[in-house]
């Protein structure tokens, strides 16, 4: 008895660790929620009408299930894989449902990656909420700036020397992003 009080006091907060918070939930339901939507946006005529389709829905939903279960983990980067080949492989796409798909890939990355940063027992506080949405802004502002950029150049022909803008283009971008040592 006298080791059962002892030992309580210290097992019970230690055991709470291993919940998963509201926050947390809210993330990763918000990735699965943009996964879900992109694949319904990269296969319009739906998520199993063919038996390729079955596959890349199975495979994609597997590979989100894992990142659901384990955000932290590097195979979420197949998911959108998965989704951006769907569309690579299709003949006519149109504008408005690559920008539908792509807001849902954001969308998905953006839960997936702030539950990365959160232990799963952990909450945001209102501050947290508005520095990640501050930090999701310039984001979301240079993916506009790159639409309106892409569509401006979908009209012409480009050589093999734009691949040299597109790594200067993206190595700007990770410049722009990278986080600011205090």
């Amino acid at each position: 008895m006298a080791l059962r009080t002892l030992i309580d006091p210290i097992a019970e907060p230690l055991l709470s660790l291993r919940q998963v918070s509201g926050t947390q939930w809210t993330l990763r339901l918000a990735g699965i929620a943009g996964m879900v939507l992109a694949l319904m946006g990269a296969l319009p005529q739906g998520l199993f009408a063919s038996f390729m389709t079955v596959l890349l829905t199975l495979a994609a939903g597997a590979v989100t299930l894992i990142q659901a279960l384990r955000p932290d983990t590097g195979i979420g980067v197949l998911g959108p894989l998965l989704v951006i080949a769907a569309l690579a492989i299709q003949a006519e796409l149109s504008l408005l449902r690559a920008a539908a798909v792509g807001l849902a890939l954001l969308l998905s990355h953006a839960g997936f990656a702030l539950a990365a940063t959160l232990p799963a027992h952990g909450r945001f506080e209102l501050s947290a909420w508005r520095l990640a949405l501050r930090g999701l802004l310039p984001v979301v502002a240079l993916t506009a700036v790159g639409a309106v950029v892409v569509l401006a150049a979908a009209g012409t022909t480009l050589g093999p020397w734009m691949i040299v803008l597109g790594v200067l283009a993206v190595i700007g971008l990770l410049v722009a992003l990278m986080p600011r040592p205090r």
